[in-house]
């Protein structure tokens, strides 16, 4: 209440003069604790989106696969969406997709766990898809079938692709 009296009576001023340096030191030192806080903060971040969008890729990749897969008949086939190659071998009960993009993290991917297919090493590894930024591989989805022909597995691994 003294401090709102002595405002409106005119007797508290404003300083307008330049910090001291003991002010300067203060501020500066909390701003650098504030950034030693964030950056790790950000980089964990920017890690979980590479993973993201690593994962967005391949499951684009797997809708690819699952069109082709149904659609082949049985037999061989090859097609183009984009720079994507789609190749479809049914004597292996393979299908391969071309150039899918990963972003790669340091530690390898994460989250393959919620993938509806069995993941290998060379998609989940820090020397694998998940590991290498800013590369195209060669993601190859194979299919295990029952003796009546029903799907009842779907396992993928990846190569390094042109």
């Amino acid at each position: 209440m003294a401090l709102f009296c002595a405002i409106v009576q005119g007797h508290y001023k404003r300083r307008t003069g330049a910090r001291n340096s003991a002010e300067q030191v203060t501020n500066t030192c909390l701003k650098g604790v504030l950034v030693a806080i964030s950056i790790p903060i950000f980089t964990s971040l920017l890690e979980k989106s590479r993973d993201a969008v690593t994962l967005s890729n391949i499951r684009a990749a797997y809708a690819e696969v699952q069109t082709t897969y149904l659609t082949a008949n049985g037999a061989n086939a090859t097609g183009k969406d984009g720079n994507q190659t789609i190749t479809y071998t049914a004597d292996k009960n393979t299908v391969s997709v071309s150039n899918v993009v990963s972003k790669g993290t340091a530690a390898g991917l994460a989250g393959t766990d919620q993938l509806p297919f069995t993941v290998d090493n060379s998609i989940t590894g820090k020397d694998g898809m998940g590991g290498k930024a800013a590369t195209n591989w060669t993601v190859t989805f194979t299919y295990t079938t029952d003796d009546d022909g029903n799907v009842t597995g779907v396992s993928v691994a990846a190569n390094p692709g042109a």
